[in-house]
Formats: C-alpha cells, structure tokens, sequence
C-alpha cells in the first residue's frame, strides 16, 4: 500500500495558486539576505518558474507528494550558501523526509561546514538529491557522499535511469523534456538541464518512500542500482546510449482538415507566412520556423481553439514538437480521446 510522502523542494518558490500544484502543496517558507542577516518570512511565491516546473516534474513521477515550498533563490535564480545552509537547518528539525535540491554551489572551498549539515540530515534520516551544475563536472552538493547527486542525458528511453552509489555523481537520467507547471497557472518546455533530472529522480524516489517509508540511505541506494538500467558506464557510453527523435515525416495528406488547422496554428502563433512544404524541410524548432521552450504552450493553446480539444499537458513532450507530423500526430491522438 502506497502512502503519502512529504518532499521539500528548494527553490524559487513555487506557485500556490497553480491548479496542477495547489492540493499538494501543504506550506512554504522563504530565506533571503539583507544587510548581512537571513531574513526568513511565509511569502514563498516563485517569481521565476524554475521551483514551480520542479514540484510538477516531481508531481507527474509521483502523484501523492506533498509538497513543501522552501524558497531559496530570488527571481534570478540567485543565492547564497548561507542560505541554503540556514534552509537545510530548518529542514532538520521538520518530519520531512526527502529534499530537492535543483540548484548547485561550485566554490569547493566553501562547502565544508554545508557538508556537516547536510550530515546532519542524512543521520537523521532524511534523503537528499540534488542537480549537478549544467555544463560543469563538479558542483555541490551533488558530489557529496551523503547526497544523491544526478545529471541528465537523454538515454535509451525516456523511462531510463543509470545508477551506482561508489560515483561521485551517482545517477544519470533520461530528462527528454516536458511540459512543466510555470507561474501564472501557466506551462511552459523545461529545457534539458540537470535540474530537470533531479526533480525527475526526486519523484521516483518519492514511489519508493510510499511503499518503503523507512528505508534506509543505503538500502535507498541498493534499489535504485537494482532499478538502474546500467550500472557502470563512461562518457562514451552515455554517447552511444542516446536516442534521436522519430519526426515521422510525410505521414499525414496535406489537405486534410487537421493538417490546415494545425499548420495554420503554427503561421498564427510564430506569425510566419510559409508554405505547406517547408514545414516538411525544417524541424520546428529551426530558425526558419521558430518554435522555442518559451511558445510552445501559446502554440498548444491555440490548437485546443482551433480544434475544441483539451490537451493533458504534463503528458506532452519536446518530441511531441520535432516536425509537423509529429505535432499533427500529438493532434490526431487528442481528437480521438475527446471524442
């Protein structure tokens, strides 16, 4: 029997208002630094998205989590390591169990007394897992021992994870992106970045919890290199694991209904004026076409007018974008589920 399991997501904050988020979340608290003092306070309102896309990742992996906001980095994505610090601190002293940490300190010379906190909860039984820099090799504290550290990479599936507790970054997972929960009661592309895979390994661990609510940091990690796809690999690896899309190309007529009201969705949104026949050229996201992270969800809202659907957006990914085919496939699948 599955039960709930409370996670603490340190972030931006997130958005409590959100229709995807607002039953989950059970509470927040924010941590900021002014005139050298840490300022704590009950507006954890994210004022960027990165903290809201977090909970939803984790959210779609497990759908009983009960989020606990802690608001960490302002609406630039900045901080500092006395913040976290005092953040995690808090945490310790809280029956929350499992933390995430979408966010990275690369200083090594500064980690020392953040490493005895982050002790500190392991002892105490909590379990943390945290992103490891995008675009670099070490960051903290995803290099720690006591932490589960995770990078992204797009695998052999999107369902794919590789484990092994003895690396300094333990887990490499497939984070292909989706759309996220962004602010505004919005949704928006997560790019693939790092912070993305952390919150996606935070929610399969959450599935764990619920089944296994005291088990162990170490037997934790005995699970997931038993889960793991591989457990031992190299860069060369990982190259030689990585997936390409399918854009499925010319599968549809071009005078079909849906193929005119999905490449008219495309010319309003992106308000381009190209022929039929060039979408068949460019991949959406091509320069000429000029789909980004940023419009993709402007686009599907347009398509839910044009064709009277309702989207699950969670459940929508970037490959689901590649081409015109795979757009109007995405399309074609929606009109018979609403039907």
């Amino acid at each position: 029997m599955k039960s709930k399991v409370k996670v603490a997501v340190l972030d931006t904050g997130i958005d409590k208002k959100h229709d995807y988020l607002k039953d989950n979340i059970i509470g927040g608290i924010s941590f900021d630094f002014n005139d050298n003092y840490i300022i704590a306070s009950d507006n954890y309102n994210d004022e960027n998205g990165h903290g809201t896309s977090c909970a939803s990742i984790i959210k779609r992996e497990f759908e009983d989590i009960e989020i606990f906001a802690v608001k960490v980095l302002n609406k630039y994505g900045k901080s500092n390591i006395q913040v976290l610090e005092e953040a995690l601190k808090y945490i310790l002293k809280t029956d929350i169990r499992l933390i995430n940490l979408s966010l990275s300190v690369i200083e090594s010379e500064m980690v020392e007394d953040l490493y005895r906190i982050c002790n500190e909860l392991i002892k105490n039984g909590k379990i943390i897992v945290s992103s490891l820099a995008n675009g670099f090799e070490e960051s903290y504290p995803a290099m720690f021992d006591n932490v589960i550290g995770v990078k992204g990479f797009i695998l052999e599936d999107e369902n794919s994870f590789w484990y092994n507790k003895d690396y300094n970054i333990q887990c490499v997972i497939d984070n292909n992106p989706y759309l996220s929960c962004d602010i505004n009661n919005s949704y928006k592309l997560f790019g693939k970045c790092n912070s993305q895979a952390s919150a996606k390994l935070t929610g399969k661990i959450a599935n764990i919890l619920s089944k296994k609510p005291y088990i162990t940091f170490e037997v934790l990690q005995e699970e997931l290199e038993l889960f793991a796809k591989n457990n031992n690999w190299t860069n060369d690896d990982l190259l030689a694991s990585k997936r390409y899309p399918n854009y499925k190309e010319k599968m549809y007529i071009n005078d079909s209904d849906i193929f005119i009201g999905t490449v008219n969705a495309v010319k309003q949104v992106l308000g381009i004026d190209i022929y039929q026949n060039q979408l068949y050229k460019y991949s959406l996201f091509n320069s000429n076409v000029g789909l980004n992270y940023d419009n993709c969800f402007k686009l599907i809202k347009k398509i839910e007018e044009k064709f009277d659907i309702q989207f699950d957006y969670m459940n929508i990914s970037r490959y689901d974008f590649v081409s015109i085919d795979t757009l109007i496939e995405l399309v074609k699948k929606n009109i018979k589920t609403n039907i």
